[in-house]
């Protein structure tokens, strides 16, 4: 930590263009943070935290605790690319992480690494702190379909996320190694992603800030009564996830290799239902097929990325 404290003053003004914005209440609470665009295609959820920021400004009397809004890969933002030269959303790992805090920022190997450093400024004092910190990791994805959750199966999550209805998928964090909620989670505090909907759209916008809000005040930072819009977004949230499964449990991941040449399918969506054989994609080997029945997730229709499907299933 101290390694990182020794360098902050050299790069104040990188570190500050992370922040989106900063809201303390007048009374304690939890710490509520956001982060969005740590994949640089994924901007909707830096302008839906944005919005929340605006909507919180008038409200300091009547929050319990702090909001803060960040960005995450600002260089990759900028260039409307998922990363610049390595995915950033995979760097989290506790050793990664401790080396980065121990190299300098002139020394560090990757674009994502200084932005990451730049971000652990801001992060380590908080979740290495006695606070109370919940986290969402703010996410877009390249298909169709309906906003979800990626959380533990953990009873603090589920209390804390059942509230809101959007599907829960259990186990996906466990095929995804090195993302900011494991850095979070393995400081103890809760942790997840939302996934809010098709990049670049109004919808997911829509959807991350509905979802923004209805978890502030179920998390206990700002009253129901105090805000206007919240019966709105409440309904909003019921409208847009009723027929959906609402616990979902991982099953297989299609992992895509340096070569491959995979192509998805056209016209899958988030939760399509899908049988053992169908087919679902074409790499340089032939046709790729479903390996087990249940719902298709995040099928990749976009030029980077290594995750070509996820197949969930109904949670037991």
């Amino acid at each position: 930590m101290q390694a990182i404290e020794s360098e902050q003053q050299e790069h104040t003004q990188e570190i500050l263009k992370h922040f989106i914005g900063d809201i303390r209440g007048d009374h304690p609470g939890p710490t509520v943070i956001a982060v969005a665009g740590i994949h640089g295609n994924e901007p909707t959820g830096v302008e839906a935290i944005e919005d929340v920021i605006s909507q919180l400004e008038s409200l300091k009397e009547f929050i319990h605790g702090r909001f803060i809004g960040l960005r995450g890969n600002n260089t990759a933002l900028e260039k409307n690319v998922r990363f610049i030269d390595e995915d950033m959303n995979r760097l989290w790992v506790t050793s990664i992480l401790d080396k980065i805090r121990r190299t300098s920022f002139e020394d560090l190997s990757s674009t994502e690494r200084i932005e990451l450093k730049e971000l652990l400024c801001i992060l380590d004092p908080i979740v290495y702190s006695d606070e109370e910190v919940i986290y969402i990791d703010l996410h877009t994805f390249s298909g169709t379909g309906c906003m979800f959750t990626i959380t533990p199966k953990e009873s603090r999550h589920i209390d804390l996320l059942s509230q809101l209805k959007i599907p829960m998928v259990f186990g996906i964090e466990h095929t995804l190694i090195g993302t900011s909620m494991e850095y979070v989670e393995d400081a103890g505090h809760v942790g997840f992603a939302f996934e809010s909907g098709t990049h670049g759209t109004v919808m997911a916008e829509n959807n991350a800030v509905a979802g923004l809000m209805t978890l502030m005040v179920n998390a206990g930072l700002i009253p129901a009564n105090k805000l206007d819009q919240f019966a709105t977004y409440y309904a909003y949230l019921m409208e847009k996830v009723e027929g959906f499964p609402h616990k979902i449990d991982f099953v297989y991941k299609h992992v895509i290799e340096d070569g491959d040449e995979f192509v998805m399918n056209p016209g899958f969506s988030n939760f399509d239902p899908v049988e053992k054989g169908d087919w679902l994609a074409t790499d340089k080997h032939g046709k790729i097929e479903s390996q087990t029945d249940g719902y298709i997730l995040m099928p990749l229709y976009q030029q980077q990325g290594y995750d070509g499907f996820f197949i969930v299933r109904d949670s037991e």
